[in-house]
């Protein structure tokens, strides 16, 4: 159902709120809004692939932290959760809605393996787990985590102190909260309308696919949102949130329609002649050459050094190569070429 002209939250309002919401947010955890904005931003699009947990002493500021997260995701009145366990916080999801745990994994809790660890195997392990269902899945506690778990999610680890009470409350302060919370019906509004990357989507809701694939993913489809919208103008490109493989999957793609826009031809028979080819096409295939795209490969990807076995292997690894070795011989305007034998998919 479309939103009412007269309900409609006009750009310039959303962004006075976002700086009343954000600006304090940014104050206090300084080195972990930036992709927490673009976790949440995709949030109100898709289900994040990944947990967020929080993890800290009682005076770290985790709560607050939680509750801004919240705030910003469209969280709705808490569930009761009857007991600190997988099963009983599985039975609080309410699908496509965020979910915030706070002190879901307290010190004082006995469970082995600790309750994180527990959560984060139940969103990893399993090919459809209701913990797959909210929109934001976020979980806080001062239990620790196992390495391989905190790296397969956002893991947040604050200090025990805060470095300011007063940065720490004017977080909690009504104008904040009040301005995450209109921040949050807009990106309700809005989000679904942006032109979105449709490989990005893909690749974030594919379960079969490594847990950081996916969140780099669905970070770069964040900050695509928020850029669409003005709400953030960042510096550093997109693509810096992708999974460094993807980074250079997605420069392959910019260098290889670039190359198409300016004049580079794929020609489809090994003698036919074209003025620039650049590889071959069949039905299911690119054969790229390398030595016409390196140079553009790099400029997209932002590194001069960028080297054809790195290439090789991101898009090997990311099931675009279709080739056990890096390049394969191949018949173009006659001549036998060493090419890349990449899927059609890359051009989405």
């Amino acid at each position: 159902m479309s939103t009412p002209a007269s309900d409609i939250i006009p750009a310039a309002h959303a962004r006075s709120a976002w700086a009343a919401g954000i600006d304090p947010l940014r104050e206090a955890f300084p080195h972990h809004v930036d992709r927490l904005l673009r976790a949440i931003a995709f949030s109100h699009i898709a289900s994040l692939p990944v947990p967020v947990f929080i993890i800290g002493g009682p005076r770290s500021g985790k709560s607050t932290l939680a509750r801004a997260i919240g705030d910003l995701a469209g969280e709705l009145p808490r569930p009761p959760i009857a007991r600190a366990s997988v099963s009983g916080i599985k039975q609080a999801v309410q699908p496509g809605a965020p979910l915030i745990v706070d002190d879901a994994a307290p010190a004082s809790s006995r469970a082995r393996p600790g309750m994180f660890d527990q959560l984060e195997g139940e969103t990893y392990a399993a090919f459809h787990s209701r913990l797959h269902e909210p929109s934001i899945f976020v979980a806080t506690g001062d239990q620790p985590i196992s390495e391989l778990s905190a790296s397969r999610i956002i893991t947040i680890e604050l200090p025990a102190r805060p470095r300011s009470l007063r940065v720490l409350k004017a977080v909690s302060s009504e104008p904040a909260i009040a301005g995450r919370r209109y921040v949050a019906s807009y990106l309700h509004q809005q989000a679904g309308d942006v032109d979105v990357d449709d490989r990005a989507l893909s690749i974030a809701g594919h379960r079969e696919l490594d847990n950081l694939r996916r969140l780099g993913a669905a970070l770069y489809a964040g900050d695509e949102i928020l850029r669409a919208l003005s709400l953030e103008i960042p510096a550093t490109p997109a693509t810096t949130w992708l999974h460094p493989d993807d980074q250079i999957t997605w420069a392959v793609r910019s260098a290889l329609r670039y190359l198409l826009e300016l004049g580079g031809q794929l020609t489809q028979a090994p003698n036919e002649t074209a003025g620039w080819p650049i590889g071959r096409i069949d039905e299911h295939h690119i054969y790229l050459r390398p030595a016409e795209a390196l140079s553009f490969i790099r400029a997209a990807h932002g590194n001069e050094t960028l080297s054809i076995r790195a290439i090789a292997g991101a898009l090997r690894r990311t099931r675009l190569l279709t080739t056990d070795t890096g390049t394969i011989p191949m018949r173009i305007e006659g001549r036998s070429v060493r090419v890349w034998r990449i899927s059609k998919s890359i051009l989405g």
